[in-house]
């Protein structure tokens, strides 16, 4: 089979379909790879498995672009097992000429001291970091080989239909349901968060404009707010009028968050990425929207797009 110019491997998750609307709009019939068909108009599905070598080599059979934005449940333990497998796959099919876009986000990084740009050195803090880091030298060698590789790393996302995020699930959906947000450990370090219709737009700026190739780029992201700022805009935007002063918020502790990961998977996982909300996480996108001439979607814009996908409007708060 002859896949389309521009194949999204990983099609079916929030920054896949985000990926998709952005290259149909700019006039592509891309190709949505993904264990079951994809639901994005002006799309050609293509169900395969990222882990079958086979499938991976077939679904970019004749492709120009191959756009890397799968993700994996959120599990230090699957990502160790499956990542490797996935980037070897397709960094494998990509030496028949296709230039591979590969979404990354910050945890290689590790804990910094200061903004994160493209020049923070790769210091992972953990495992899910070190898998992350993995991944980055996998792909140095599959461009030493030949493959041409541009990588757009994004900071936290949230955006409309963004299950996994954690600012969509403590905040956005408890705000739509009238119900007290969430922060973990300390709602007044500024955190970062990029737009997941941002993201998409970007990466297809990354596969058509050769000013991005072979670079490592942060893809737009509005100014960092607070935790405590996040959930006020949220709550000022779903009641239409300004909070009080005494926005509902909880903040989950240390202690909370050691306890929950003795039956939560997910708190677990988390424990190691407790830097990134204990000190300000502020991701610099500078050198994108310079040399592209792209703004980041102002965070209230975000957020009231995010609430009209989850909600109707409400005032209420308990």
């Amino acid at each position: 089979m002859t896949a389309s110019t521009h194949v999204v491997l990983g099609g079916n998750g929030v920054v896949g379909r985000e990926t998709l609307r952005a290259l149909v709009a700019a006039g592509h019939t891309p190709t949505s790879v993904g264990r079951h068909p994809t639901n994005v108009d002006g799309v050609v599905p293509l169900v395969a498995d990222l882990l079958d070598h086979g499938d991976v080599h077939r679904a970019l059979r004749g492709a120009d672009v191959a756009y890397l934005v799968a993700g994996l449940p959120y599990s230090s333990r699957v990502w160790a097992r499956q990542w490797p497998v996935i980037l070897d796959n397709v960094a494998a099919a990509a030496e028949q000429g296709t230039h591979l876009v590969y979404l990354d986000n910050v945890y290689a990084y590790g804990p910094v001291d200061g903004p994160m740009t493209e020049d923070t050195p790769v210091r992972p803090g953990g495992r899910k970091g070190r898998v992350r880091a993995a991944a980055l030298d996998l792909l140095a060698r599959a461009a030493a080989r030949g493959v041409d590789v541009t990588v757009g790393r994004s900071a936290d996302f949230y955006g409309p239909g963004a299950t996994t995020s954690v600012f969509n699930g403590f905040v956005l959906d408890k705000v739509a349901a009238g119900r007290r947000s969430t922060w973990l450990y300390d709602a007044d370090q500024p955190h970062s968060l990029t737009y997941t219709p941002d993201i998409g737009r970007a990466l297809t700026v990354l596969g058509t404009d050769d000013r991005a190739r072979g670079r490592t780029w942060h893809l737009p992201t509005a100014p960092a707010l607070t935790g405590r700022q996040y959930v006020r805009t949220a709550v000022d935007v779903a009641a239409g009028t300004t909070a009080p002063a005494d926005v509902p918020l909880g903040v989950m502790s240390s202690t909370t968050m050691r306890i929950g990961a003795l039956v939560n998977t997910a708190a677990r996982e988390t424990l190691e990425l407790s830097y990134q909300y204990r000190a300000p996480y502020v991701f610099d996108s500078t050198a994108y929207e310079t040399t592209f001439g792209v703004s980041p979607t102002p965070v209230v814009d975000g957020i009231t797009a995010s609430l009209d996908a989850v909600r109707p409007r409400t005032a209420s708060l308990s």
